[in-house]
């Protein structure tokens, strides 16, 4: 078996038949705010071995990209919305992101090619409370 780097790495093995296999870890997490809790998500995702989490109310305004502990982060949040949802990828798998799509503060996604393997991740979220059944539909 091997690992990578840091943020875990895609582990690999000899599957059957002398075939190569993947294990990819992914998360979703419901953060309620990244303010200040930037790097202790990134820990706590290299702990467990996270590949690609994504998270929802991060409370972060603005459509952008930034490095969290090991990790790349992208996320989308509406200046006046609250929901805000992002996508980390860990170092080994960043290079590999060939398309980041934002649609708005509750929907976005990120397109990987890992291995000749086209692998999309959607982060969404839905909130329930509070809203009429236009917006929760």
């Amino acid at each position: 078996m091997s690992s990578g780097g840091a943020g875990g790495g895609v582990q690999g093995w000899e599957g059957k038949g002398g075939k190569k296999a993947s294990r990819l870890r992914i998360g979703s997490w419901n953060i309620r705010t990244l303010t200040g809790k930037s790097i202790e998500l990134g820990k706590i995702l290299q702990k467990r071995k996270i590949n690609i989490a994504c998270v929802q109310e991060t409370r972060w305004k603005g459509t952008r990209a930034r490095d969290v502990d090991g990790y790349k982060l992208w996320y989308s949040g509406s200046i006046g919305g609250k929901n805000r949802v992002g996508i980390l990828v860990d170092r080994d798998l960043r290079e590999l992101v060939v398309e980041v799509r934002r649609v708005n503060d509750r929907l976005m996604s990120i397109k990987l090619v890992v291995d000749g393997f086209t692998v999309n991740v959607i982060s969404a979220y839905a909130p329930q409370v509070g809203l009429d059944q236009e917006v929760k539909k």
